[in-house]
């Protein structure tokens, strides 16, 4: 491992990594998130906020950690046979399936069908409907990543409003959840949409819809897209899912087309190897997908906070700080990193790592690729 920079650009102390690695234990379900789930189809259904509000109509609740990180965290539950309706988003809404089986519904009328499954990623366009039955077991679980801190909402299907309110439950025009007795008029209430109003909805073909969804045997590995990689305890691959991301590996091109606002990436740390330390100049949130990791971000001084993370756990890395995630256990562990923005993101490693990096015969290029140390000069490896 090499040593830290001691000229840490964001520090962060214990208290604030504690606050930062949110432990599935800490998760808080809210089952009374949206305005459908007290129908029949849709009971049990639960919703997380782990950063930031998310899409929630529910006023009270929780978000584990309410910093802006230029996107949203999230997740979905629903026991076997429930229906998540249909509705709309404005910005991008990416699913990273951990369990089950799932089955989306695109379009309008669900026009379009693509099932999801443990270790898929699926973009679903915006200005489209979707909705979603868990059609594997109670434990289904989908993270959400979602773009923008102000996600603008959704719009949800008309039925499902016209059915909400024969449950009690309405929106306010500001999309907020409020009860009202069976069969009164509210004063003040969202009116759904007629089908002239949603006549310019877009409707994905499969074909299209395919194409924003990385299966694991989509996903193309290189262990050159992580300049650490190459050194002794560092053993690393990278497969890049969705915008421009992370990896300094210039072969290598996302599965999934678009630009949410935000990156997803599957990086694999070999049992017992480490990322070494390095910024990103990016907020990241790092999801535990596949185990545990300890993770360091650093104090002013240089001083090493360390925690771990365990499977499941959802992680805040904020933008300019010192930091490594380490897997110390057996096997190997995959996890995904979601870093802001559309633009490459650059992994910027502690100089004692660039210069054992560069004496195995690899360094990276003015352009963050990773490339043979003998043609790059010294001055621009970083």
């Amino acid at each position: 491992m090499g040593s830290v920079d001691p000229n840490v650009l964001t520090p962060v102390d214990a208290a604030e990594l504690a606050r930062r690695v949110i432990q599935p234990d800490a998760f808080v379900a809210d089952t009374e998130a949206f305005v459908d789930v007290r129908l029949p189809r849709s009971k049990g259904k639960a919703s997380y906020s782990f950063i930031g509000p998310g899409v929630s109509q529910n006023a009270d609740q929780v978000i584990n950690l309410a910093v802006a990180h230029g996107f949203n965290i999230g997740a979905a539950s629903m026991p076997h046979g429930v229906v998540n309706n249909p509705h709309l988003h404005f910005t991008a809404e990416v699913f990273v399936c951990t369990a089950g089986h799932f089955r989306f519904s695109v379009g309008r009328h669900g026009e379009t069908e693509i099932d999801v499954r443990a270790g898929d990623v699926l973009s679903v366009p915006t200005w489209t409907f979707r909705g979603f039955e868990n059609l594997g077991g109670d434990d289904g679980w989908l993270f959400t990543v979602l773009g923008g801190d102000d996600t603008g909402g959704i719009i949800w299907a008309p039925e499902v409003l016209r059915d909400a309110a024969e449950t009690g439950l309405y929106l306010t025009p500001e999309f907020e959840l409020f009860e009202a007795p069976v069969g009164s008029t509210p004063d003040r209430h969202l009116e759904p949409l007629d089908d002239a109003e949603l006549a310019s909805i877009d409707i994905p073909t499969p074909a299209e819809l395919r194409a924003c969804l990385a299966r694991p045997d989509d996903l193309v590995w290189s262990t050159d897209g992580i300049l650490t990689g190459h050194l002794p305890g560092h053993a690393s691959a990278i497969a890049p899912v969705l915008g421009n991301g992370v990896t300094a590996d210039r072969h290598q091109h996302a599965k999934i087309p678009g630009a949410p606002g935000f990156s997803i990436d599957r990086i694999r740390l070999e049992a017992g190897a480490s990322l070494g330390w390095h910024r990103l100049d990016d907020d990241a949130v790092v999801l535990c997908v596949d185990g545990g990791l300890e993770v360091a971000l650093c104090e002013a001084s240089g001083s090493p906070n360390r925690r771990v993370a365990s499977p499941g756990a959802v992680v805040s890395l904020p933008a300019g700080s010192t930091r490594d995630l380490t897997n110390h256990g057996d096997v190997p562990v995959e996890f995904v990193l979601v870093a802001d923005g559309d633009h490459r993101s650059r992994l910027r490693f502690d100089q004692a790592l660039v210069q054992g990096a560069r004496e195995v015969g690899v360094a990276i290029d003015a352009n963050g690729h990773l490339a043979p140390a003998h043609l790059i000069r010294e001055r621009e490896s970083a």
